[in-house]
């Protein structure tokens, strides 16, 4: 089961997302690299993360600044474009890897600077 909104999947059991409060799906879209307009985004990676706490954090504030991102790690890749699952990449190294559009790269920078200071300065590529 998934949720249409946050792309999260979760068990058979749960009918309605926690967090967004949407009715599951059992099949989410295909929202491959597609924009609203018709275009795709070239994907780049910027930076990876050692915790999911901080990719989660990351995530969040990108969204909340409508910046697309996406985060792909050990357990599968989630958010905006993502779906959760086993057959997933998994980036080189571990970790959890922050992937925006190439347009987008300054601004997520800066966004990710400002959230984790000096530890992005170390997860930053």
């Amino acid at each position: 089961m998934f949720c249409p909104k946050c792309r999260y999947e979760y068990t058979e059991m749960v009918t309605v997302c926690p967090d967004c409060n949407e009715q599951l799906v059992t099949r989410l879209p295909d929202e491959s690299n597609e924009r609203h307009d018709g275009k795709s985004y070239d994907w780049v990676q910027i930076g990876r993360l050692t915790s999911d706490q901080y990719a989660e954090m990351v995530l969040e504030v990108l969204h909340s600044k409508d910046i697309p991102a996406v985060i792909l790690g050990g357990g599968g890749h989630f958010g905006q474009t993502g779906q959760m699952g086993p057959s997933s990449a998994r980036p080189v190294g571990g970790g959890f890897s922050l992937m925006v559009p190439r347009e987008f790269v300054t601004e997520a920078n800066e966004e990710a600077q400002i959230i984790l200071g000096d530890d992005w300065n170390q997860a930053k590529l």
